[in-house]
């Protein structure tokens, strides 16, 4: 049995194991960027000067490291964080790295990954240089070693309130120069906190890669981008369109979507926040696509809409307003859900990535019978199975899939899941196998 996981964080991906022996060799661990936000959240104190010692029991180790509760994503950055500290992350490392976790994913039965990187916000051109080439070296090395039984693929993770565009650009231009980066760099991704940062103010982002796409298939790159993991900033019906204006725009495939596909029920008598833009943008979608949505099940009146937009016009865009999760909300949800799963479906080529441990935990589902991957393949949505950061989740992908298989989901679905992913990698997506 061959697995494909396009959702793959390479430095997420490092082992408890291998984490430990880095942090070893590392003659600088930069504890600042673990320890303040560690002892901040769980009210321990970290003894920088005998980590090592203190923690010489992998078993202790683990413990510190692991993510394996429901936590909102700031616990799990906090976690995250001791990869960035004890990690040197140079150009040795990431070869090291990336050629070792090609080799890991074979032995998993794993044949094609596609693992992220992200650059710390002030790299300049040269890192982006230096370390991309390091990277696609490695995976072109466990290839080799493996004998091609796997192939590693690299996507640039971009910061969502960087440079994007100076860095895209960086990244072609060394493509243009560079063989083996064009070989190996297939995509491009936005991850990290999504609060704050609506998918509208990278549409014409999106649209400058996709018409550069079209002109040079050859160095197409895919998009994608993590959006309705985590949003903590509006109603989870902003979150869904939030997911459907990705998709619009562009996105080849959406990180996680847990908004689209969550059972509305769990947000049952919850008061949830949203400000005054949010709220107007919303029912300005609503409004745009009424009729549509309304053949889909409950709406709210398109008077009412138009009364409500009305009031909010004279109050500041930044005021929060709160909303009581009722039953007309709850089924206003599920309408707005079950539209925008259509959208997706009919209307964008986009690929749903569900990762289950990852979705389970920081998108907090109460249960994995509650993932939303059974509805989107109920409603032949293209999903694949993702591992996310497989090392701080103490995961692989044949386990990933034996999650999905106990929520029910019928096995032949499942394997058709499987089977599918082939045809989702950022290569095809891209138009770059034209």
């Amino acid at each position: 049995m061959q697995f494909v996981d396009l959702h793959n964080h390479l430095y997420g991906s490092i082992s408890a194991e291998k984490l430990f022996e880095i942090g070893k060799r590392n003659p600088n661990p930069r504890w600042q960027i673990f320890t303040e936000l560690y002892s901040k959240i769980y009210n321990k104190n970290i003894s920088t000067e005998t980590f090592f010692e203190d923690y010489s029991d992998l078993t202790q180790f683990k413990e510190l490291f692991l993510f394996n509760k429901r936590a909102p994503f700031i616990e799990f950055q906090s976690k995250f964080n001791l990869i960035i500290a004890l990690s040197r992350f140079d150009e040795e490392e990431i070869f090291d790295v990336s050629k070792s976790l090609v080799i890991e994913n074979q032995e998993q039965g794993v044949c094609f990954v596609e693992f992220r990187i992200m650059y710390p916000p002030n790299a300049d051109q040269s890192v982006y240089q230096s370390k991309t080439i390091a990277a696609c070296r490695g995976l072109q090395e466990g290839e080799k070693i493996t004998q091609n039984k796997t192939q590693g693929r690299l996507v640039v993770s971009l910061h969502r309130d960087g440079n994007f565009l100076t860095q895209y650009e960086w990244l072609k231009d060394l493509m243009r120069q560079n063989e083996l980066v064009q070989k190996y760099l297939v995509g491009l991704d936005f991850c990290y906190i999504e609060e704050g940062f609506p998918p509208i103010h990278k549409k014409t982002f999106f649209e400058k890669v996709l018409e550069d796409n079209q002109k040079n298939p050859k160095m197409a790159l895919s998009i994608l981008y993590h959006v309705g993991e985590s949003f903590s900033d509006k109603t989870p019906k902003s979150a869904v369109r939030w997911i459907g204006e990705s998709a619009l725009y562009g996105a080849h495939r959406l990180g996680h979507a847990i908004a689209l596909g969550i059972n509305p029920e769990i947000f049952k008598d919850r008061v949830i926040e949203e400000s005054v833009s949010e709220r107007m943008h919303q029912l300005e979608f609503e409004l745009k696509h009424y009729e549509e949505i309304r053949t889909f099940g409950r709406i709210s009146d398109r008077n009412e809409i138009l009364k409500e937009l009305d009031r909010l016009k004279s109050k500041d865009t930044n005021i929060k307003l709160s909303f009581a999760m009722n039953k007309n909300s709850i089924d206003e949800l599920y309408t707005f859900q079950e539209f925008m799963i259509y959208l997706i479906r009919e209307k964008t080529k986009s690929v749903i990535e569900c990762c289950p441990t990852s979705n389970l935990y920081i998108g907090m589902l109460p249960d994995l019978i509650d993932h939303p991957i059974r509805r989107f393949v109920a409603r032949n949505m293209k999903v694949t199975i993702g591992t996310d950061d497989s090392g701080i989740f103490d995961t692989t992908l044949p386990r990933e899939y034996n999650l999905v298989a106990n929520t029910s989901l019928p096995l032949k679905q499942l394997e058709d899941v499987r089977d599918r992913s082939a045809f989702y990698k950022s290569e095809i997506l891209s138009g770059r196998s034209i």
